[in-house]
């Protein structure tokens, strides 16, 4: 009789223990992005899939009609960047500079990865890519937008929002 109840004693001890386990075992959940809706060196970080940012030339007689640029989160820790400067006119020179930059959130953007395209007599200059960056952190997109005709540049400067990777 003894040996029976100390058998039943432990079955039921340890079926305490696997009860107990089981309803306090910790549930993990994929790390969720920490400063939300701050602003950091003028962009806002967000969790969005995409940013973007459309600047337009307001000067009488100007050659840059405006300028374009766009991230997106593409998964897996892949960006689409891109971006366009368009003209009103045929330019000498026609730029588009795109500045990948990145932040933990807990500090200022840094440069991670920038991009220079040129064209010559022409009046629009269209570029994007996807690129592969490290997970767990904010990125934005900046771009700078240049022409120039008969010796007279003009330029803009465009930024968008930080968006999460991760």
């Amino acid at each position: 009789m003894k040996k029976s109840f100390w058998k039943w004693g432990c079955m039921l001890a340890v079926f305490a223990g696997v009860l107990t386990l089981s309803l306090n075992g910790k549930i993990v959940y994929a790390e969720e992005p920490r400063y939300l809706g701050s602003v950091v060196d003028g962009s806002v970080l967000t969790d969005a899939n995409e940013a973007e940012d459309f600047q337009q030339t307001r000067l009488r007689n100007s050659y840059l009609y405006n300028g374009f640029i766009k991230i997106t989160n593409n998964g897996n820790g892949v960006v689409g960047i891109g971006g366009s400067t368009s003209c009103y006119v045929t330019c000498d020179v026609v730029k588009l500079n795109l500045y990948l930059e990145r932040s933990k959130g807990d500090s200022n953007f840094s440069s991670y990865k920038s991009f220079t395209y040129t064209t010559y007599n022409d009046s629009t200059l269209t570029r994007g890519m996807n690129y592969a960056v490290e997970k767990g952190y904010y990125y934005r997109l900046r771009g700078y937008h240049y022409a120039s005709k008969d010796g007279k540049a003009e330029n803009l400067i465009s930024r968008t929002n930080g968006i999460y990777i991760g």
